[in-house]
């Protein structure tokens, strides 16, 4: 379902820019577009440099335990994390998740590794996500379901990623030279 949600998220602010797009859907390797260092945030908020812009970040999201509410530190977290992206041109965050029932990660209900963009001066974002587990068990073909068509042929059942590009502006306030 998170999958469904990012994909959704970034293809409706992308749909916003154009009416068809210029290369994509198509493969990302979630490599960083951008010239930018990531911001090494762990498990916080605390952004060293929150004016930056490309924003590179990487996050620690590991620690999503229902018995330590660790879960609940998390979803405190996230409106931060959500906010400082909004008015950027140019996002770039790699994170890793993982929820479990178990403080420590015992009882693992869910993980990955991944790798988000958006790029406002050309209309481009992409997702990717790698080591996908389900109940602590690797290669299980059942996420690919959560991934809407046409992105779904870039994913495997331990990971994959897409990206779709509109070769036009999305914020009119981003110029494409900026970032990418």
């Amino acid at each position: 379902m998170k999958l469904t949600i990012l994909f959704t998220a970034t293809a409706a602010a992308l749909a916003v820019a154009a009416p068809a797009p210029a290369h994509g859907p198509m493969a990302w390797d979630g490599s960083n577009p951008f010239d930018c260092e990531l911001q090494q945030l762990g498990t916080g908020v605390d952004f060293p440099d929150p004016d930056a812009d490309p924003m590179c970040v990487q996050y620690d999201k590991t620690n999503q335990d229902l018995a330590g509410l660790g879960v609940v530190t998390f979803l405190a977290n996230e409106p931060a994390r959500i906010a400082i992206a909004l008015d950027k041109c140019f996002y770039f965050q790699r994170d890793e998740w993982r929820g479990s029932v178990l403080e420590g990660g015992e009882l693992e209900t869910y993980h990955w590794t991944g790798s988000y963009y958006f790029d406002k001066a050309r209309g481009a974002g992409g997702v990717h996500v790698e080591d996908v587990r389900v109940a602590g068990q690797a290669g299980d073909p059942s996420y690919v379901d959560f991934v809407p068509p046409p992105f779904n042929e870039f994913f495997h059942p331990t990971g994959g990623g897409g990206q779709v590009v509109f070769d036009m502006p999305a914020d009119p306030r981003c110029a494409p030279s900026n970032g990418s």
